[in-house]
């Protein structure tokens, strides 16, 4: 791969990782499990229809993310970054897929 292809994927990966970040900011600290389903799912049945849209955004943007991750993470040193950011990479990525399997399960979303 060229470095252009690999500079590009990069720069996927932290876009993508950016906007996943962007559409958890709202997300009441200590940011743990019980707040991300509260914020993505609410707490009644209206809550979960009336935030279907920021779930949808929310999964969306982690699969551009896993995605991202999945296209450079054998070049991921190579890509420039060192061993703690792969090490920091590998576990956000672990993070997010499991806290979507955690909102879809509240929510009843089908995986």
């Amino acid at each position: 791969m060229t470095d252009n292809g690999l500079a590009a994927r990069r720069d996927e990966l932290e876009n993508a990782a950016g906007d996943l970040r962007e559409l958890c900011e709202d997300v009441a600290v200590p940011m743990q499990n019980k707040q991300y389903v509260t914020y993505f799912c609410g707490v009644t049945e209206q809550a979960i229809a009336q935030r279907a849209p920021r779930r949808k955004a929310f999964y969306a943007a982690i699969e551009r993310y896993s995605a991202a991750h999945a296209a450079l993470e054998q070049e991921l040193a190579t890509a420039g970054y060192a061993a703690r950011e792969i090490a920091s990479i590998e576990k956000e990525t672990a993070r997010f897929e499991q806290l979507r399997q955690e909102i879809c399960q509240a929510s009843g979303d089908a995986l």
